[in-house]
């Protein structure tokens, strides 16, 4: 503490003296700030020479030393006008430099912030309103890339964050509108890509962020001024290198860490959240290619960068590659169609991952098949069902031909598609979920699809209503019979409870809404399947429990 107030109070001296002899003219500017920049060289070498023995004290000194050099250029351009701008950019930033390599060979990191704080600073401080754009970058650059160098070989996450919070701070607020395109895409490509492989390779949250954000923050301000934009997706593709060499590297993305990742399997939440980001950024740089051809196809920028990741997660096995790969090709196919043709499109692509599990013997790909057919499922049922016209015809039309076709896929997926691992109970209760949705859409489907065949036939309504009711009893119960009587053959007990949930559900419609609603030969009609499918039950039960006695 008192070595803190110490070279806080050597500082605040250093800067009245030089505010005293400005004000009592005892020497001239020249002479001033020469002689603050011998103090602090003066104070400078006495903390170099106590450091082998007082480390701390040491560097503070030298820290402090640098801080009087620091002002005494700073008062030779800002209060005497002695030096212009530049040259005084050039000596803050020679003293930076000088302050950094004497933190790297004493491996002192406050000094090392120190001297990012000075370098990245100088033009801040003593810059004017209409400096060079071009040369500001050009100058950061060089800052950044020496004290970045040291920051990674010493491994300083701190003085590493001052470095990437500078470089692109002050880099987009002081140049970005200015500066050429050209420039400002190679200086954002290039530090973002070096500041990202330096924060995933160790694990600095901080300091990706800020690379990756600032990076391709940078891309998009130089590509509304640079007509050639193949430029920006190649500079975006550079500024992806990283994130994919990472996932190269640890290719299991679960389980999630909330925190930092430690030394076991999985990703952080933000090594997740960059990996998948970057493809979004990818298919934004892709339409920028040429706005007028993408823009009226905005599927073709998810079809390109969906194709690329899948070949990448299926030539090899990388799960991550081909999640983004699935969702993206999914994504193109919402966006290129609408209605039945986008419930086709989704269903197979859920066969062709399900499909592809099965054949590399891959456990991933039926996760992305899952949520596929369940994607096309919720168009079917919503966006499709919606749209769907008086003249498409109940049981044979494009609809109807959708819901068969999910229907079938569904079926499929429960009976072969899924995998089933005999350690995952969650795959057992997926498979059980599959069959039941199943049934349930075969249900409920073809109910829908008699009472819109009555409703589209020449009839009066009510009649319409009569023979819908009756035609949805009957088929409710020939439905149960069908599951009670494969659940008994198959030896099948939920097949069978369900076929028991099913014809309770035939009965309660019968009791409550045939026998009131329904007219006299209806009504007779109804309570005959009734009777005929209760007494078949009743059958299969008794020949059963016959055959088990036996």
């Amino acid at each position: 503490m008192f070595l803190a107030i110490g070279v806080v109070a050597l500082l605040l001296a250093a800067g009245y003296l030089l505010k005293l002899s400005f004000e009592r003219n005892w020497i001239t500017p020249v002479m001033r700030c020469a002689g603050g920049v011998a103090a602090g060289l003066a104070v400078g070498a006495l903390g170099w020479r106590l450091e082998p023995r007082y480390r701390t004290y040491g560097a503070a000194l030298t820290g402090a030393g640098a801080g009087i050099i620091y002002l005494s250029i700073w008062a030779a351009v800002r209060l005497y006008g002695v030096l212009p701008s530049a040259i005084g950019i050039v000596g803050l930033a020679l003293v930076s430099v000088a302050l950094a390599m004497i933190a790297y060979g004493i491996d002192v990191e406050a000094l090392g912030v120190t001297a990012a704080l000075g370098a990245f600073f100088a033009p801040v401080v003593l810059g004017r309103n209409q400096a060079n754009a071009d040369v500001l970058l050009l100058y950061l650059f060089f800052m950044a890339a020496g004290l970045g160098l040291v920051a990674a070989r010493r491994r300083w996450r701190v003085t590493a964050l001052v470095v990437a919070a500078s470089y692109f701070g002050v880099g987009t607020l002081g140049a970005g509108d200015h500066a050429h395109p050209w420039g400002l895409l190679l200086y954002g490509v290039v530090g973002g890509t070096v500041g990202l492989y330096l924060g995933l390779r160790e694990q600095w949250w901080e300091t990706r962020l800020l690379t990756f954000s600032g990076g391709w923050t940078l891309l998009a301000a130089a590509g509304d001024r640079i007509p050639q934009h193949w430029a920006v997706l190649a500079a975006g593709l550079v500024l992806s290198a990283p994130i994919w060499w990472h996932a190269l590297r640890r290719p299991q993305v679960s389980p999630l860490h909330l925190g930092p990742r430690g030394a076991g399997a999985g990703w952080s939440v933000g090594e997740a959240f960059y990996f998948f980001v970057t493809p979004v950024l990818l298919g934004w740089a892709v339409n920028g290619l040429d706005p007028r051809y993408f823009g009226p196809r905005p599927w073709l920028a998810p079809l390109l960068v969906g194709v690329a990741y899948a070949l990448a997660g299926y030539l090899r096995p990388r799960p991550a590659f081909a999640a983004v790969g699935a969702a993206a090709l999914g994504v193109a196919a919402v966006q290129r169609w609408e209605g039945v043709p986008q419930v086709w499109a989704l269903l197979a692509l859920a066969v062709l991952w399900a499909s592809l599990d099965l054949a590399l013997e891959r456990t991933d790909g039926r996760w992305y098949g899952l949520l596929t057919l369940l994607a096309a499922i919720q168009q079917l049922l919503d966006g499709a069902a919606g749209v769907r016209g008086a003249a498409d015809r109940a049981f044979v039309g494009a609809w109807a031909l959708a819901l068969w076709g999910s229907i079938g896929v569904t079926f499929a997926f429960a009976a072969r598609l899924w995998r089933v691992e005999g350690a995952r109970e969650d795959t057992r209760l997926i498979r059980a979920g599959l069959w039941t949705m199943a049934g349930a859409l075969a249900l409920f489907g073809v109910t829908g699809e008699l009472k819109r065949f009555f409703e589209l036939r020449t009839l009066d309504h009510a009649t319409a209503h009569l023979a819908s009711g009756l035609a949805v009893s009957a088929w409710w119960l020939l439905f149960a019979a069908a599951l009670v009587g494969a659940g008994f053959r198959l030896s099948l007990q939920p097949a069978r409870v369900a076929g028991l949930v099913v014809a309770g559900l035939a009965v309660l419609k019968v009791v409550l809404f045939d026998l009131s609603s329904l007219d006299a030969l209806y009504r007779v009609g109804s309570v005959f399947l009734l009777a005929l499918v209760a007494l078949s039950l009743a059958y299969l039960y008794y020949r059963n429990d016959r055959s088990e006695r036996a």
